[in-house]
């Protein structure tokens, strides 16, 4: 019978003989099957090659969590926040172009996501999020805006006037 510091799997069912039963380390699941020859010799086969083994569970468990925290380093280590950047771009472009209020309306949109991805960042522990940089876009693309709204304001007048003509 399997005891608490042996490592999960199908083990020899101790209340249905013929059958295995999912032993998950700690003890007995529901989950069982029908054991047979072959089944037997795997499970044999693994137990010989972890008594011979020269590296031990805790070595593995190590390598393990060193390679789950590795994983989860590129995430948090990219912790750019592009979408803060092209919104701070677009909106002082916006700014100075304009073309009528579109560049600063689509950097306001911009910098909302970018509020939003930095908020992402945050959670996941980037030290890194691009919150400075949104907030710069928010502002720039709402002075943007303002600044066009005149020439927004006279566009129904122009589309009349064209529509007139």
């Amino acid at each position: 019978m399997p005891s608490a510091g042996d490592q999960p799997g199908w083990q020899p069912d101790p209340e249905r003989p013929g059958q295995l039963r999912w032993w998950n380390g700690l003890g007995w699941s529901d989950a069982r099957r029908a054991a047979d020859d072959a089944t037997e010799r795997a499970r044999q086969a693994v137990t010989e090659a972890a008594r011979s083994s020269t590296v031990t569970p805790e070595q593995v468990a190590r390598t393990t969590a060193t390679k789950v925290a590795s994983r989860a380093v590129p995430a948090a280590a990219a912790g750019t926040n592009g979408t803060a950047g092209a919104a701070l771009g677009l909106g002082i472009v916006g700014f100075g172009l304009g073309v009528g209020g579109i560049l600063p309306l689509i950097a306001l949109v911009l910098s909302i996501a970018g509020l939003v991805r930095a908020r992402r960042l945050a959670a996941q522990g980037s030290k890194r999020t691009g919150l400075g940089t949104s907030l710069a876009g928010l502002v720039v693309s709402i002075v943007g805006l303002v600044r066009w709204l005149p020439l927004l304001a006279q566009l129904p007048d122009v589309v009349q006037q064209i529509l007139n003509s």
